[in-house]
Parts: structure tokens; sequence; C-alpha cells
């Protein structure tokens, strides 16, 4: 960024790098599960660097890495990144889309120092980005669809989405639920689903289907089918990333749907051959593992192939709000994701909260991001040292689930 030259970040020095790795358990009833695994607790990695002049700086990070690989990424980054100027600090930080952990370390470091650049220039992220002053808001959907089980209550996703309706979304996205191995489910099965789920929603009330890169081609084309007729916004990462051909496919089986993809990849050069071929339609960049950096870049190339993006947000609430500085400025409409899974973590991390109405989301106007973390989080969320993911070997119609809250 044309940034980095400015003489002034040439004079603040990084004197400070704080890597902050918290957990929250979920309740063995209460958790969420799809396809074949089960979420046993939520994490949060963040990223705290403290200037010579006394400016805090938060990047919160994408943890599918691995937090205590990422923690190593940070510590080997921190040896020629402490003491040096910010303009210095930026020009050692590329992702490189070969490594989780490395990228997420990357974009750590970079979206801390756009705090850090906005504070010192008195101006907002989105601000620094080319966001208009009138941007207070931008629009935000509802991201779950992930406590469904095809062996015992499919219909708790109609009952989820009828729940984010009512707190004032105008979108939510879902996912495939269980793992139709599991139950002998089947493309035709899962529309019947999704009919009854439109049915109680009404036409106007948007929605989308993220595939976790779960289907085949084959049942791909028949949901892709199915939820174009029932007016569905957008499908979103329907076949693995190597299926190009698939993708546009998909485009012609549904040609009033959106078909949307690429939440794995952290640098430009990985979206080249989608761009050229027109496989994705929208793309779904994260600042958690890419930095804000790099997911600029991306947004304005692919805004060059008419191609949209609405950002990767299974995370939490300083993510979120990195996420509405870059939307603020972006150049073509797009939505933040909010993520229903992550329980009191999600906002516990900040001392605020997220100021969420009707399905927008602020984008704070202070100087940085306008991030501040509450107190005592490695207390009230210490970190648990185990993967997040635990999978499943049999039907879950075995296991008993509380219903959640989807108002916390």
């Amino acid at each position: 960024m044309s940034l980095v030259s400015n003489e002034r970040f040439r004079q603040v020095r990084i004197v400070k790098v704080e890597d902050i790795k918290l957990s929250r358990p979920h309740d063995a009833r209460a958790g969420w599960a799809t396809n074949n695994f089960r979420s046993v607790k939520a994490d949060a990695q963040l990223l705290k660097l403290t200037s010579s002049e006394g400016h805090i700086g938060i990047g919160e990070i994408c943890p599918y890495g691995g937090p205590n690989m990422v923690s190593s990424w940070i510590s080997w980054y921190s040896k020629a990144i402490l003491n040096r100027s910010i303009s210095d600090a930026w020009n050692f930080l590329r992702p490189r889309g070969t490594n989780w952990a490395h990228d997420g370390a990357v974009a750590g470091f970079d979206c801390a120092i756009w705090d850090l650049v906005g504070q010192i220039e008195g101006k907002s992220v989105a601000s620094l980005l080319g966001a208009s002053e009138d941007t207070k808001y931008v629009d935000a959907y509802a991201s779950g669809g992930v406590s469904y089980d095809w062996e015992k209550n499919p219909e708790q996703v109609i009952e989820e989405v009828v729940a984010y309706k009512a707190l004032g979304f105008s979108t939510a996205k879902i996912r495939l639920g269980t793992a139709w191995k599991f139950s002998n489910i089947t493309p035709n099965i899962f529309i019947s689903l999704m009919k009854k789920l439109r049915n109680e929603v009404g036409d106007k009330f948007n929605l989308a289907l993220d595939g976790n890169a779960r289907l085949s081609l084959e049942e791909a084309i028949p949901v892709a089918s199915g939820i174009n007729d029932l007016g569905f916004s957008w499908f979103e990462d329907a076949l693995p990333l190597n299926q190009i051909k698939g993708f546009i496919e998909l485009q012609k089986a549904a040609p009033n749907l959106i078909i949307s993809g690429g939440e794995q990849m952290q640098s430009l050069d990985q979206y080249k051959p989608f761009f050229e071929s027109g496989a994705l339609q929208m793309i779904h960049p994260d600042a958690g593992w890419m930095g804000i950096s790099e997911m600029k870049v991306v947004m304005e190339m692919a805004a060059t192939y008419g191609v949209s993006a609405d950002p990767h947000g299974w995370h939490n609430g300083a993510l979120a709000i990195a996420h509405a500085h870059i939307m603020a400025s972006a150049p073509l409409y797009g939505q933040v994701e909010i993520n229903f899974s992550q329980g009191p973590l999600r906002e516990g991390i900040l001392k605020n909260g997220l100021n969420l109405k009707a399905g927008k989301l602020e984008v704070p106007q202070g100087p940085g991001l306008g991030i501040e973390l509450a107190d005592d989080l490695e207390i009230k969320f210490p970190y648990i040292d185990h993967d997040y993911l635990s999978e499943i070997v049999r039907p879950l119609s075995e296991e008993s689930f509380e219903l959640r809250n989807y108002n916390s």
C-alpha cells in the first residue's frame, strides 16, 4: 500500500508484540455439528501490537492453521519486526497461499498495523481504504445452519432461520447438515427440506447455501438447480476448488443463482484462474488469513471481472469489525458474515461488543479499527490446547441436544 512510504510511519516503531489465544468449550449438548465432525470449543486468536507512541493495534487471526502453529510464526516474525518502524515491518509481511498458519500470522500483523496507522493518522481504516464519510453501517447476514441432524431434527434449521429473521436479518446462510451418508440423504430429500424452509420464511427473505466443498458435481447440479428455483441468492463452495469446470457447469444449471467460493485462498495469484475462467461470480476472502492489504487488492482485481465479494467470517467480533471497514470501501456491493456458532466468545472479546441492528453492522468511526478488547480475556476464556473439531463416526441420532438461544 502507498501508506508504507509515508515518512511518518518510518518514525514510529513497534515495541511490543502480544499473541493472545482464547477458547470457550461448547456445552456437550449444545455444540454445533455438520458433515462428519462436531465442534467441541470456540477459539479466538488475537495479535496486539504496541507502538513507540503508545498506540495499540489489534488484529484477529483465522485459527484454521492451528493456534500453536500460528504462534510459532508470530514468534518468528517478531524477531525481525520488534523495534523496527511500521514501514519496515509492513514490508516483511505477505501471505503465500501455501501455509494456513503462516498466512494467519501475517494477517494478524497486517490487520494490527492498519489499526495502528489509522490511529496515527486520526482516521478510521474504512476512511484510509477509501470509504465515504457517510458510510456508518454495512449490510450483514446471519451465518449458521450447523446444528441440524438428518437422523433426528432436520427441521431445526427452519426454526433457526426463522429466529435470524426475527432478529432483523434479511439474509441467512446455512449448510448441508450432518453427513448425508449417515442417513441416505439425496439431493431431492435436501431440496424438499429447503422448500419447507422457503415456505416458512417467505419469498422476500434471502437464503444462501454453503456446501463446504462437500458435494460431487453429480450431487451439486440438482442441488443448485433446486435452490435456484426456490430463489436462493448464492451457492457457496459447492465443490472442491480444483473443479473449476464444475463451477461453470453449476452456472449453466442454475442461471439465476450466484455461484461463489474461494474462502480457502489467501493470496491474489490463487484467484487468477477463477477470474479468468469466470468460474466464480462472487468470492469470500478473509482478512483473518490474508490481511486487509491483500484482501483489498483481491477485491479490486475481482471487480475488474465483475466479481463481487462477501468476506468469509466464521470467526469473532474483531474480524467482523475489520471486515466492516473493508466492505465500507468495497468496489462492488457485499455483506459481512456474522458467525452464530461461537457463543459468548464472539462478542466477549470486545469491550463494547458488536453494534448490530436489523441486519446492519456499525463501522466504527474513530481512529483505526475502533476495536477495544475486553479486560481479563485470558482469565475469562483460557486457551484449551486441543483441536476444535472431533470426528463423528456414527449417526447423531444417539445424541441429545438442547435448543440453542440465537440471541446470544
